[in-house]
C-alpha cells in the first residue's frame, strides 16, 4: 500500500510539473506581451475597432476639425432696408429728401487675423488626438490584462483540478489503510478536509474566470455571456533593455507629453493672435436710396475699428505667453511623472523575475524533495502522514503562487506598453491558497506584498 501512495503522489507531481511549465510540444500558444497569441491579438483588434469609448473620441476629435474653416471665414456681411421720410405724410417721390435704402455692409478682419484665428482652430482641434491616444492604449491595455487575469483564473482552476485528483487518490490509499488497521482516522478526515478546501477554491476561480471573460465582452461591446475560447498559457518572458530604454519609449508614444506639447503650441497661436488684435479692423459698405419718380441716390464707404482699449488687447497677450510658459512646466512635470512610472514598473517587473527564478530554481525543486522524504519519512514510520499532506499543500501553494507572479509580470508589460501616468491594477488580486500553520504556506505573500500601484 505504502508504495502505491508513493507511485500515486509521485506520479501526480510529475504529471502537474509538465502541466505548468510551457512547451514548444504542448501544442499550446503563449501568451504575454511578447508573445504571438492570435486571440489576444484579435481581441485587441476587434476592441479597438468595437470600443464605443474610442468611438466617441474618433466624433470629437471629427468634429473638432471643422473648425478651423469657421475660424477663417469672413464674418458674414450684413443687409439693412431703411426708409426716410420728408414730411408726417408719406412723400416718397414727391420729396427729395424721402428715400427707400438698400444697404449691404462688410467687415474685414486685419491682415492676417484670420489665418491667425485658423491656426489657432486647428491648434485646438489638435488637442484632441492626445485623448484618442490615451483611449487607444488605455483600452488595449485594459484586454491585455483582462485577458491575462482570465488566463490565470483557467491555469488556477486546472491546478486546482490536478490537487484535487490527486488528493481524491491519496483519499482513496488512505481509506483503505484504515480499513486494514494500518492508518489513523484522523489521517482520513485530513485528506477529506483538504478536499473540502478546494473546493471552495475552485468556486473562487470559476467566478474570477467568469468575471474576467465578462470585462472582456464589455471591452469588446459584445455580448457579457460571449464564450471565449483560447488555449492559451501565460507566458513568462522577461523585460529587455534597461529602464532608460524602456523611459524612452515611454516618451515617444505617451499621449501626455504629446497633449502638453500641443497645449504650448496653441497657447503660441493664442498669442500670436493677440498680439495681431492690436491691429484696426476694417468695414466697407455700399447702399442704394430709391426717391421714387425722383432719380436714385447710392453710397458707398469705409469704416475702421480703432483698438482703444490696448491695455485690455495686451493682457490677452500676456495670458496667453504665460500659459505657454505654464505649459512648459506642466510638461516637465509630466515627464518626470512618466519616468516614475516607468522605473516603477520596471523595477516591479524585475523583482517578479528574480521570484519566478528563485521559485523554478529553489522553491519548487525543494517542495518536491520535501514531499519525497516527507513520503519516505513516512514509510519508515518516523513521520505522521499530515507531514507528508503539509509537504503536498505547500507543493501546490507554491505553485499556485509562482502562477500568479507570471501573471503579474504579464500585466505589467501590458501597463509599460500603455505607458500611462497613473498607478493602474497590475498585481494579482488573489493571493495562494491557505496552507494551514505551514511557514511555506506564506509563499502566497510573496505575490500580495508586492502589491501596488
Amino acid at each position: 500500500m505504502l508504495s502505491v501512495l508513493h507511485r500515486t503522489i509521485i506520479a501526480a507531481l510529475s504529471l502537474g510539473t509538465l502541466y505548468l511549465a510551457p512547451s514548444p510540444a504542448s501544442g499550446q500558444s503563449a501568451a504575454g506581451h511578447g508573445g504571438d497569441d492570435p486571440v489576444l491579438e484579435s481581441l485587441i483588434a476587434e476592441a479597438l475597432a468595437r470600443n464605443p469609448d474610442l468611438h466617441a473620441a474618433q466624433s470629437a476629435i471629427a468634429a473638432a476639425q471643422t473648425s478651423p474653416e469657421r475660424a477663417r471665414a469672413l464674418p458674414d456681411p450684413m443687409v439693412s432696408v431703411t426708409y426716410t421720410n420728408d414730411g408726417w405724410a408719406p412723400s416718397l417721390g414727391g420729396m427729395p429728401m424721402t428715400t427707400l435704402g438698400f444697404m449691404v455692409s462688410q467687415a474685414l478682419p486685419y491682415s492676417g487675423k484670420r489665418d491667425l484665428r485658423a491656426a489657432l482652430a486647428t491648434s485646438q482641434a489638435r488637442e484632441f488626438e492626445p485623448a484618442l491616444a490615451r483611449a487607444r492604449l488605455a483600452l488595449e491595455g485594459a484586454v491585455r490584462r483582462a485577458y491575462f487575469g482570465l488566463l490565470l483564473a483557467r491555469e488556477l482552476q486546472a491546478l486546482t483540478d490536478e490537487q484535487r485528483r490527486v488528493l481524491q487518490q491519496i483519499e482513496v490509499v488512505v481509506r483503505a489503510r484504515y480499513a486494514v488497521g494500518q492508518g489513523a482516522q484522523s489521517d482520513v478526515l485530513r485528506v477529506q478536509t483538504e478536499v473540502t478546501r478546494i473546493e471552495e477554491r475552485a468556486i473562487e476561480q470559476s467566478a474570477e474566470a467568469e468575471v474576467r471573460l465578462i470585462e472582456i465582452n464589455r471591452l469588446l461591446a459584445r455580448p457579457l455571456d460571449t464564450p471565449l475560447a483560447s488555449d492559451a498559457r501565460l507566458a513568462f518572458t522577461p523585460l529587455a533593455g534597461s529602464p532608460e530604454e524602456a523611459v524612452e519609449q515611454a516618451r515617444a508614444v505617451s499621449p501626455e507629453l504629446q497633449g502638453a506639447a500641443l497645449a504650448i503650441e496653441t497657447s503660441t497661436a493664442a498669442a500670436a493672435l493677440a498680439r495681431r488684435d492690436l491691429k484696426p479692423d476694417f468695414s466697407v459698405q455700399a447702399g442704394y436710396m430709391n426717391r421714387g419718380g425722383l432719380d436714385g441716390m447710392w453710397l458707398a464707404g469705409v469704416g475702421i475699428s480703432w483698438p482703444f482699449n490696448k491695455k485690455a488687447r495686451e493682457s490677452a497677450v500676456a495670458e496667453a505667453e504665460i500659459r505657454a510658459k505654464g505649459g512648459g512646466h506642466l510638461a516637465e512635470s509630466l515627464a518626470l511623472q512618466l519616468a516614475y512610472r516607468t522605473r516603477e514598473r520596471f523595477a516591479r517587473a524585475r523583482a517578479l523575475e528574480k521570484l519566478v527564478a528563485l521559485y523554478d530554481g529553489g522553491i519548487l525543486p525543494q517542495d518536491e524533495m520535501t514531499v519525497e522524504a516527507s513520503l519516505t519519512s513516512y514509510q519508515t514510520g518516523k513521520v505522521p502522514f499530515v507531514s507528508v499532506l503539509e509537504a503536498m499543500t505547500a507543493l501546490y501553494a507554491d505553485r499556485w503562487a509562482r502562477a500568479g507572479l507570471v501573471a503579474d509580470h504579464a500585466r505589467l508589460r501590458a501597463s509599460l506598453h500603455e505607458a500611462s501616468l497613473d498607478g493602474g491594477p497590475e498585481m494579482s488580486r488573489g493571493s495562494a491558497p491557505a496552507n494551514g500553520n505551514l511557514p511555506t504556506g506564506q509563499a502566497g505573500g510573496m505575490t500580495s506584498g508586492m502589491n501596488g500601484k
